[in-house]
């Protein structure tokens, strides 16, 4: 398991929005500096949205531009699911995270889609491990 930097991320993206306050530090080529800030205020890092048993690790800064409008920037962890990338873990519940959709392969330490090779052999092991009473009861 790899370390989650969520907290440490969103911290470091509150603290450059906060010097961006002060002075406008854009260094783009395309777009010019502007010559007053257009961040007005920076809220505190959200910690409300995290689910810390399962996942994801999202935290959430909230910022107001100079003329009012609110802006959300959220700081989420990702999983790879093969064959989708790096996805969101909303993207993933759509897939079947929980469900019969996407499961965990150890040989290649990554999440997979469900192909039909492994749906017989997910039948077989609970036929095999699970008496009929057991299997009765969606195990």
């Amino acid at each position: 398991m790899t370390a989650v930097y969520t907290d440490y991320i969103a911290h470091e993206i509150k603290q450059n929005l906060k010097e961006c306050c002060e002075k406008p530090k854009l260094n783009h080529g395309y777009y010019a500096t502007p010559l007053f800030p257009i961040v007005e205020k920076v809220g505190k890092v959200n910690y409300g949205e995290s689910n810390y048993a399962t996942g994801p690790m999202t935290k959430t800064i909230y910022v107001e531009d100079a003329y009012g409008t609110r802006y959300k920037i959220s700081v989420e962890e990702l999983k790879e699911v093969k064959g989708h990338g790096h996805i969101t873990y909303a993207a993933a519940n759509k897939l079947g995270w929980f469900g019969d959709g996407v499961h965990w392969d150890r040989d290649e330490s990554i999440y997979k889609e469900n192909d039909a090779e492994y749906v017989s052999w997910l039948k077989e092991a609970r036929e095999k491990n699970f008496p009929k009473a057991q299997r009765s009861l969606n195990f």
